[in-house]
């Protein structure tokens, strides 16, 4: 069975590192690019040990959320009693390099950065890429929220809701021992910083409204629990926007494809959902590769009523004034 799989992030490999432990001959085709998204929740423990990813180098413990939500006060979930222990906190960068190279390890074929052009399915898939074509058997679009396999094959996408991410970088020559993510709600949307690998930090703030690239860092060292914690940082770089609203594929599946990823279903941060629902996607993906339609058929209704479930959670946290993104 030869599988191609668009898209080299996290769903992508996890799905090539399964294909190849079943036999099948995979390309995994990249753009050269990791998205943003910087926090691994403890419940991916058992998929980075399935995946031949443990243990997680390179990477900082993250040993809790904080959060004030609708008020003043800072609330934290800790991870010290969860079943799986702490969570981590991503070179994002680094994590993508040992994702891809832990699917290299496995049998697969990387190539990046390379762009899809077209596809078509003669009799096998062809897909035209800068100066050459691929065929192949099955395809996987990993290739995230603007899904280009199924773009192309003319499968529309909902959106929920309307949402922007400004993020920046930040480098400090100071000691700093915070291992939470943190987030603090405001008039203009909301904000969470981690502290990275290597003396930097990341703060975003994810917002509805058209974004200030302008105003973004004085708004920033204006609130009350993040500000504090980015005291000795300076900023590095440009600001980055990237899109972080809620959508999904109007189909996920068909015959000879299946998305994955934020491909086939993306979530607002807020939920913490990407990089986990990435790992499972990828995973479920790959046991799917060949499957009955019936299977497939199936395999879209789950993922539709996990994600009806999570606009419910996350119309409560965002318009309940008793909710909070901590317990």
């Amino acid at each position: 069975m030869r599988v191609a799989i668009v898209g080299a992030g996290p769903a992508g490999c996890a799905a090539a590192i399964e294909l190849c432990r079943l036999g099948a001959e995979v390309v995994l085709l990249g753009d050269g690019r990791d998205a943003i998204g910087e926090q691994m929740p403890p419940e991916a423990r058992p998929l980075l040990q399935q995946l031949g990813l443990l243990p997680l180098d390179g990477h900082l413990d993250c040993v809790g959320v904080r959060a004030a939500w609708r008020t003043e006060i800072l609330g934290h979930e800790d991870f010290v009693f969860h079943p799986f222990g702490k969570g981590w906190l991503l070179d994002r960068r680094a994590f993508g390099a040992q994702m891809r190279q832990r699917a290299v390890d496995a049998g697969a074929v990387l190539r990046q950065p390379v762009c899809l052009l077209t596809l078509a399915r003669p009799r096998d898939w062809r897909l035209r890429l800068e100066g050459d074509e691929i065929a192949c058997d099955w395809i996987i679009d990993a290739s995230g929220r603007h899904a280009a396999v199924a773009r192309r094959l003319g499968i529309g996408r909902r959106q929920f809701d309307r949402q922007f991410a400004v993020v920046g970088w930040l480098q400090t020559e100071a000691d700093d021992e915070d291992a939470t993510l943190t987030v603090e709600g405001g008039a203009a949307g909301w904000w969470y910083t981690a502290r990275l690998p290597h003396r930097w930090r990341v703060a975003a703030l994810i917002t509805s409204d058209r974004p200030d690239l302008t105003g973004w860092e004085e708004r920033l060292r204006s609130t009350r629990h993040i500000a504090p914690l980015l005291r000795d940082y300076r900023r590095c770089g440009p600001l980055v926007v990237r899109p972080a609203q809620s959508s999904m594929l109007e189909r996920s599946a068909g015959s000879g494809w299946i998305a994955i990823g934020d491909a086939a279903a993306s979530y607002d941060p807020i939920a913490s959902r990407g990089l986990l629902a990435a790992l499972e996607s990828g995973i479920a993906g790959a046991a799917l590769v060949a499957a009955s339609s019936e299977r497939l058929a199936a395999y879209h209704a789950d993922l539709e009523q996990r994600f009806m479930r999570y606009l419910e959670g996350r119309n409560q946290l965002y318009f309940s004034s008793t909710s909070s993104p901590v317990a």
